[in-house]
Order: C-alpha cells, then sequence, then structure tokens
C-alpha cells in the first residue's frame, strides 16, 4: 500500500552509488523512456502565459472548489496553473484500473480569476504508447460554507456532464429544463472532436476556466522564476535545493517535530486556510503527521542522488526533486513491519526574493 502526505546519522542521510537496490536502478532503467518523452513535452508545450488572471470577486460565502475525475486505461497528471493537483502512475493502472473522485483545488487557485488546467495522458502501464481506448473525464464544481448540498457545476467546463479526454466522436449531455415544457431537451449524445491518442506515448491537453474564492492569496505567484535563474543566471539550483532536502531528512530522521512543522508553516497556513479548514480540524491534521513522525515503527529511506529528477512547476517558480523509479517524492519513510507500505513526503520550494534562500511552501 501506498500513503502519499502533501528525513540515521550523518553517515546514512547521503547515500552512495553502490547502496542503491537493484530493483531501483532496473525501475529507473525501465523509466528513462518516460522521463526523455515528458522533458520534451514539457520543452514543446512551454507556457507563453502564466495564469491566474486576476478578477476582483466579492464572495460573501466560503466556497470549496474541485474537479471530479474519472479515469481508465492510461496514467496520468493533472495539474492546476501548472502545480501538480493529483497524478496516478505505476501498475495500479496496469489492467485499466482508474481514479473516480473529487479533488479540492482552492489551494492551488489562491484567487479568483481565470485558471489553466493541464492534462497530461499516458498509456496504462506496460503500453508504450496508446491503443484505441483510454483516456479521462474532468467535472468542475463548487460548494459553499462547507456545505455538500449547495453544489453547483461549472457551466463554463459543461456543467454535470463534464469534460472527456478521449477517442470517442460523441459525448453525453444531459436533458435540460422541465419534462412537458417548450423548452425541455431530452439527455442525448453529440458529436465532438476525438483526440488523436492512438500511437502517441504522451497527449497533452489544456484549457481555462473561470473560478471564484473569498480570498487573495500570494502564495508563490510573486516568488522569482527558478527556471530563469537556472537557465539564464547559471545558477546550481539542483545543489541548492539537495541541501534543503537533506536538512529535511535529518529532521525527520531525528524526529524533530518543532523544525519540521516549523519549516511547513506557511504551506500548511495555506493549504488549510484556502479549504477552510475549522481549529479542531487543524489540530487533527498536526496529530495525526506528530503520530507518523513518532512512530518508531517507520524508518526514513536514504537519499540517491542518482535517483532524483529536478521538477519545475508553477512556471518555474516551484522547483522540486522527484525519484526517476517512481515519481513520487524523495523523502519517504518505510513501514519496518510491512515493507510494502511507504509513505512519500512531497515539499514545494520557491525564493520569494532576490539573493533570498529557498523556502518550502
Amino acid at each position: 500500500m501506498k500513503l502519499s502526505i502533501i528525513s540515521l546519522c550523518l553517515f546514512t542521510l547521503f547515500s552512495c552509488h553502490s547502496n542503491l537496490s537493484q530493483e531501483t536502478k532496473e525501475k529507473i532503467k525501465e523509466k528513462e523512456t518516460f522521463w526523455k518523452v515528458r522533458t520534451q513535452t514539457i520543452y514543446k508545450n512551454k507556457n507563453t502565459m502564466e495564469y491566474p488572471i486576476k478578477k476582483d470577486a466579492s464572495l460573501t460565502e466560503q466556497r470549496t472548489n474541485r474537479i471530479y475525475l474519472r479515469s481508465n486505461h492510461c496514467q496520468f497528471e493533472v495539474f492546476v496553473d501548472d502545480v501538480l493537483l493529483y497524478k496516478m502512475m505505476g501498475e495500479s493502472t496496469k489492467n485499466g484500473g482508474g481514479i473516480n473522485g473529487d479533488q479540492d483545488i482552492n489551494q492551488l487557485l489562491l484567487t479568483s480569476g481565470t485558471h489553466e488546467i493541464k492534462v497530461r495522458l499516458y498509456p496504462q502501464y506496460g503500453k508504450s504508447v496508446f491503443g484505441e481506448g483510454g483516456g479521462m473525464g474532468l467535472t468542475f464544481s463548487y460548494f459553499k460554507n462547507r456545505d455538500l448540498s449547495t453544489m453547483e457545476y461549472n457551466l463554463g467546463m459543461r456543467g454535470a456532464d463534464g469534460i472527456d479526454l478521449n477517442q470517442s466522436n460523441e459525448q453525453w449531455v444531459s436533458d435540460k429544463g422541465e419534462v412537458g415544457t417548450s423548452d425541455y431537451i431530452e439527455a442525448h449524445y453529440e458529436p465532438k472532436t476525438p483526440l488523436p491518442l492512438k500511437g502517441l506515448p504522451v497527449y497533452e491537453w489544456r484549457s481555462t476556466f473561470d473560478s471564484q474564492v473569498n480570498f487573495d492569496k500570494v502564495g508563490w505567484r510573486n516568488s522569482l522564476n527558478l527556471k530563469k535563474e537556472q537557465d539564464d543566471e547559471k545558477k546550481d539550483i539542483r545543489t541548492e535545493l539537495l541541501k534543503e532536502y537533506q536538512k529535511i531528512h535529518e529532521m525527520i530522521a531525528k524526529k524533530d517535530i518543532t523544525s519540521y512543522f516549523a519549516l511547513i508553516k506557511e504551506s500548511e497556513e495555506l493549504v488549510t486556510s484556502s479549504l477552510h479548514y475549522r481549529e479542531n480540524e487543524k489540530e487533527i491534521r498536526y496529530d495525526d503527521f506528530t503520530k507518523l513522525l513518532k512512530n518508531d515503527d517507520y524508518e526514513v529511506e536514504p537519499l540517491f542522488e542518482e535517483t532524483f529528477q529536478l521538477e519545475y512547476q508553477g512556471y518555474g517558480k516551484l522547483v522540486m526533486f522527484l525519484n526517476k523509479a517512481d515519481g513520487e517524492g524523495i523523502i519517504r519513510l518505510k513501514n519496518k513491519k510491512n515493507p510494502n507500505e511507504n509513505v512519500y513526503l512531497d515539499f514545494r520550494f520557491q525564493r520569494k526574493g532576490k539573493g533570498g534562500k529557498l523556502t518550502v511552501i
């Protein structure tokens, strides 16, 4: 089982190449083509415009914005304003398995306005290119004041029917109006343009949507572009980032709860305030994570530099390491009693101003 959450003496803090397991080496070798194709896709589809495009909104209610994801026979990554919302990769998709569920997005929106949605579709695990099938759907909605009964759909994104990203040449349209009245339209299928997935190793789809929140948060929007620092100023972002991960690794290895929560304070406040957590819910979140870090059944795995894939998000303003073997975070806890149970700790780093250090957001 994999548990994902949005580091052991100094000798083992950073491990040498010879200690990397053969299984991991084989997985990295297996994924070489994936990372190459993915990098080429990112470069080819590089953004010329950044989102959000802020629009003033005077909301009196608290809104929780969501995207319902449904997928089959594919692997995928979904980004909101170029920051990862959710991904499903690996063996769980081998036999066509997928996801059906809502994902909150307030913590990525930051403000009201026009936002970008981006989906990268990959063939299901074990396939190098798409065949006849495979795809996913997205349905955009929100509810008010933490009351699910108030849910409304985003009509600009096809309402309750949502967006279908697949190779079908038709899509479902729900009935509209009241039966027996002149404006009633019976549910039916209507033509749509199929995605040209067949034979491709990856397909990227983008669109924009409008969404409102009752807050205006800076987050990483005004942070420096770290990708430009690397490319134009020749800054060694990789080495700088590695030092920050080593600090986190050591904190977790020593079970230094105080230092760890000080490190993630800004990130936690952004998430809990954006999603309208109540005080007792914040306490539960804190307590659950504290119990995990203090749990002696879990041990932090060593860091192996040869597994690090440098990843930029947020239009270059966020940076992180992903593991080349599975695309998850490089800080990971393994359950000593159940080696198949892993906890991956994900971190996003920003630089707020010139000369500033990298910080978790």
